[in-house]
Protein backbone atom coordinates (compact mmCIF):
# COMPACT_ATOMS: atom_id res chain seq x y z
CA UNK A 1 0.00 0.00 0.00
CA UNK A 2 1.70 2.79 -1.45
CA UNK A 3 -0.80 5.98 -0.42
CA UNK A 4 -1.11 7.08 2.94
CA UNK A 5 -4.05 5.91 5.00
CA UNK A 6 -6.92 8.32 5.48
CA UNK A 7 -9.29 6.47 8.02
CA UNK A 8 -8.63 4.97 11.06
CA UNK A 9 -9.73 1.82 9.52
CA UNK A 10 -7.22 1.86 6.70
CA UNK A 11 -4.18 2.91 9.52
CA UNK A 12 -5.46 -0.46 11.31
CA UNK A 13 -5.52 -2.35 9.17
CA UNK A 14 -2.08 -1.19 7.19
CA UNK A 15 0.41 -3.70 6.50
CA UNK A 16 3.34 -2.16 6.46
CA UNK A 17 2.87 -0.04 9.39
CA UNK A 18 4.28 -1.17 12.73
CA UNK A 19 2.03 -1.34 15.75
CA UNK A 20 3.90 1.99 16.89
CA UNK A 21 3.33 4.04 13.49
CA UNK A 22 -0.29 3.34 13.51
CA UNK A 23 -1.22 4.05 17.33
CA UNK A 24 0.86 7.53 16.57
CA UNK A 25 -1.03 8.09 13.19
CA UNK A 26 -4.61 7.00 15.33
CA UNK A 27 -3.28 9.67 17.61
CA UNK A 28 -2.67 12.23 15.44
CA UNK A 29 -6.14 12.03 14.23
CA UNK A 30 -7.62 12.54 17.45
CA UNK A 31 -5.76 15.46 18.28
CA UNK A 32 -6.75 17.03 14.91
CA UNK A 33 -10.81 15.97 15.55
CA UNK A 34 -10.14 17.17 19.37
CA UNK A 35 -8.36 20.64 17.99
CA UNK A 36 -11.57 21.14 15.46
CA UNK A 37 -14.41 20.61 18.08
CA UNK A 38 -11.99 22.86 19.84
CA UNK A 39 -12.69 25.80 16.76
CA UNK A 40 -16.46 24.64 16.73
CA UNK A 41 -15.99 23.13 13.21
CA UNK A 42 -17.24 20.25 13.65
CA UNK A 43 -20.96 18.87 13.76
CA UNK A 44 -21.21 17.34 16.91
CA UNK A 45 -22.94 14.20 15.34
CA UNK A 46 -19.34 13.56 12.95
CA UNK A 47 -17.42 14.43 16.09
CA UNK A 48 -18.59 11.42 17.91
CA UNK A 49 -18.75 9.13 15.23
CA UNK A 50 -15.22 9.37 13.89
CA UNK A 51 -14.01 9.38 17.66
CA UNK A 52 -15.78 6.12 17.95
CA UNK A 53 -14.12 5.24 14.38
CA UNK A 54 -11.03 6.01 15.99
CA UNK A 55 -11.03 4.29 19.64
CA UNK A 56 -12.06 1.07 17.54
CA UNK A 57 -9.37 1.33 15.43
CA UNK A 58 -7.09 2.29 18.87
CA UNK A 59 -8.32 -1.09 20.33
CA UNK A 60 -8.24 -2.88 16.75
CA UNK A 61 -4.35 -1.88 16.79
CA UNK A 62 -3.69 -2.59 20.22
CA UNK A 63 -5.43 -6.53 20.16
CA UNK A 64 -3.65 -7.28 16.62
CA UNK A 65 -0.70 -10.04 17.12
CA UNK A 66 2.94 -9.51 16.00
Amino acid sequence: MSSKPTTPEDVSRHESLTRDEKLERLSDMKFELERQTGRGTADLDQVEARMASINLAVDRVKNQQG
